[in-house]
C-alpha cells in the first residue's frame, strides 16, 4: 500500500514535560485511522504533530515521500548528557565516542537552522493537501458560510470567484447547508458549524483530513450529523487519521485503531482486535471505563 505519512521516533516536550516519547507508525493511502486513550495520553499532539501545528522536539515526519521535519538534536544532546555523567573533562577530551558524539550534534545543529529557514515555504505546500478539522471550529464568524469556504481557493489555488463559488455550494449542498451559504456560523448550531468547517477543509482537495476530537465541543443531538458527514466522507476512499473519544463510530469507520497511553502507541490493531480482544491491560482498563 502507497505510504502517504511516515513517522519515524517523534518525539515532543513541553519543558519537562515528554508528551510523545518515540512515535513511529505509517498511514497509508485510503484508510481510516482512529486515534483513541484517555485525556493527557498524546492522542492530539500527535495529530497537530502531523502537520507541523506541533513543531516536534525530534524525530522525522514525511509526507508523500517529502520530508516535513527532521532532527536528531534532542536525542543526541541526551545520549551525550548521559555519556558525560561520572568522567572529567580530561578524559573525555580523549574519548573518541565523546568527540564523535560532539560532531554529530554539530552536524544536527547546523541541519536545524537550515530546516528552520525553509520549513515554512514547504509547509505551506504541503498544507494544502491537508485538511484539518478542530474541536472548536475555527470558522470565520464575520464571514458567511461561502466566503468561509473560498476564502483559501481563492488565495493558495488562485481560483476564481466563479470557480470557487460553485465549488463551495456543491459542497454545501453535500452537506445539508446550501440553504445557509450567504448566513454567517454565528446564526449556525454548533453541528452546522462542524459540517462547515469540515467543507471549508474540502474546498482544498486535500489528499488526506485530519480530525481533532471534531464532535467533544457539541451536544449529544448534533453528534450524529457530524458522523455521518466523516463516514460518508471515509467511503469515497479519502485518506482519515481521527482524534476522537466516539468509540463505535471507531469501531465502525475504521481500518485501524491506535490506542494511545501516557505517550507512546499502546496497542494497535483492526477495530475487532481493539475492541474486542484487547491485549494490554492498559488498553481493557480503558475500555472498560469508556464502553
Amino acid at each position: 500500500m502507497e505510504t502517504i505519512i511516515s513517522i519515524k521516533n517523534v518525539c515532543k516536550s513541553f519543558g519537562n514535560l515528554d508528551v510523545l516519547k518515540g512515535i513511529d507508525y505509517e498511514v497509508h493511502k485510503g484508510e481510516v485511522i482512529s486515534i483513541i486513550g484517555s485525556s493527557g495520553s498524546g492522542k492530539s499532539t500527535l495529530l497537530r504533530c502531523l502537520n507541523l501545528l506541533e513543531m516536534p522536539t525530534s524525530g522525522e515526519i514525511s509526507f508523500e515521500g517529502d520530508i516535513l521535519f527532521k532532527s536528531d538534536t534532542a536525542p543526541l544532546k541526551a545520549e551525550l548528557k548521559e555519556y558525560c555523567h561520572g568522567k572529567s573533562l580530561k578524559e573525555l577530551k580523549a574519548d573518541d565516542h565523546y568527540l564523535e558524539l560532539k560532531k554529530k550534534i554539530a552536524e544536527s545543529v547546523k541541519a536545524d537552522r537550515i530546516q528552520k529557514r525553509t520549513i515554512d515555504k514547504n509547509l505551506n505546500i504541503h498544507r494544502q493537501k491537508m485538511g484539518m478539522v478542530f474541536q472548536h471550529f475555527n470558522v470565520f464568524p464575520n464571514m458567511t458560510c461561502l466566503q468561509n469556504i473560498t476564502l483559501a481557493p481563492e488565495m493558495t489555488k488562485k481560483y476564481t470567484k466563479e470557480e470557487a463559488n460553485s465549488i463551495a455550494l456543491e459542497l454545501l449542498k453535500k452537506v445539508g447547508l446550501d440553504d445557509k451559504a450567504n448566513v454567517k456560523p454565528t446564526k449556525l448550531s454548533g453541528g452546522q458549524k462542524q459540517r462547515l468547517a469540515i467543507v471549508r477543509a474540502l474546498a482544498m482537495n486535500p489528499d488526506v483530513m485530519l480530525f481533532d476530537e471534531p464532535t467533544s465541543a457539541l451536544d449529544p443531538e448534533m453528534v450524529k450529523e457530524v458522523l455521518d458527514v466523516i463516514k460518508e466522507l471515509a467511503n469515497t476512499g479519502m485518506t482519515i487519521v481521527i482524534v476522537t473519544h466516539e468509540m463505535g463510530f471507531a469501531k465502525e469507520i475504521s481500518d485501524r485503531v491506535l490506542f494511545m497511553s501516557e505517550g507512546v502507541i499502546g496497542e494497535e490493531g483492526t477495530p475487532d482486535q481493539i475492541f474486542n480482544h484487547p491485549q494490554t491491560k492498559r488498553l481493557q482498563e480503558f475500555l472498560s471505563k469508556v464502553l
